[in-house]
């Protein structure tokens, strides 16, 4: 059985007529007498009693109609609700963050695309492994840094912003004098880091560019389970910070910031998916929504 046939039927015992039943679901008269005939075949007993002059539904029919009726709405409605989905109108979206750095603009892009987009329900799940959960279908969007052996074959990668890398310091601290400081400046400095279960990315982040940049191993003297017991460290002199400006904003009240000269650009954050995801128009909607947030974000004083 299928669902044309339940339409014919339906058809039929709407008009109680083959010929008009026919002209309104544009095929011939033999072919929807020959369809009907076939339903009756398959159910074992008679939807309709006809002659020459009229034809009536059967008590058997007259149920049969009611529950084709129902099947015929919800499948109508199942697939209304896939078109609403393929087009991005509504659907799931879980995204993987890499915590910290987002906070300061995704609860922004989250609350405007829900405002705009209230048929689509968003999660939020802050990840060790964002790569890994995108291609695994953990998450459907990730947003983060890219590995340099990242495997970007299935991979789309948009860039949602730049930012400037600099250190992190108690309002007590002295710095070198000098009017563009540098990273190798801070060479013989104890560094606090992340605790990989809260950023898996950091530590290899923070260690790469501190030998790449800087041309030493930095001494790690503590690690923080979160930005705010981070900064609560950093206030009270146990050690200097390495990130990005963006993740200082609205937390530099007991710190202070300082961009470093050669850095001024050199984090990147970016919207990494699936090239093939079957819901590419949610994620693209979203993303969207990101790059709105970042424009608001920018121009607060």
């Amino acid at each position: 059985m299928e669902l044309r046939h339940l339409r014919y039927f339906v058809a039929v015992a709407e008009e109680l007529s083959f010929r008009r039943a026919a002209d309104r679901l544009h095929v011939s008269h033999p072919a929807l007498s020959q369809q009907v005939g076939d339903l009756e075949d398959e159910l074992g007993f008679k939807l309709f009693e006809r002659n020459s002059r009229q034809v009536k539904l059967t008590e058997v029919g007259r149920a049969f109609l009611t529950g084709s009726r129902r099947t015929l709405a919800a499948a109508k409605q199942a697939i209304a609700l896939a078109q609403e989905v393929a087009h991005g109108e509504s659907g799931r979206l879980l995204i993987g963050s890499v915590g910290a750095v987002t906070g300061s603009f995704l609860p922004h892009a989250l609350a405007q695309f829900r405002a705009k987009h209230p048929m689509i329900e968003t999660t939020v799940l802050n990840l060790s492994d964002l790569f890994q959960a995108v291609s695994d279908d953990t998450v459907m969007l990730g947003i983060g840094l890219l590995s340099d052996n990242l495997d970007r074959a299935d991979l789309s990668v948009e860039p949602l912003l730049r930012s400037a890398i600099g250190i992190v310091c108690s309002k007590s601290r002295r710095l070198p004098k000098r009017k563009m400081l540098k990273l190798k400046d801070f060479r013989d400095e104890k560094f606090l880091g992340f605790d990989p279960k809260y950023s898996s990315f950091y530590n290899p982040f923070f260690r790469n560019l501190c030998r790449r940049v800087g041309g030493f191993e930095p001494e790690i003297e503590a690690i923080a389970d979160s930005p705010e017991s981070l900064l609560g460290m950093v206030a009270a002199g146990r050690g200097i910070f390495l990130g990005p400006q963006i993740g200082m904003h609205n937390r530099t009240s007991a710190v202070d910031f300082h961009v470093l000269h050669g850095l001024e650009n050199a984090y990147e954050l970016n919207a990494i998916w699936k090239t093939q995801s079957k819901v590419a128009p949610l994620i693209g909607k979203f993303v969207a929504a990101l790059h709105a947030a970042l424009k608001d974000f920018e121009a607060l004083p």
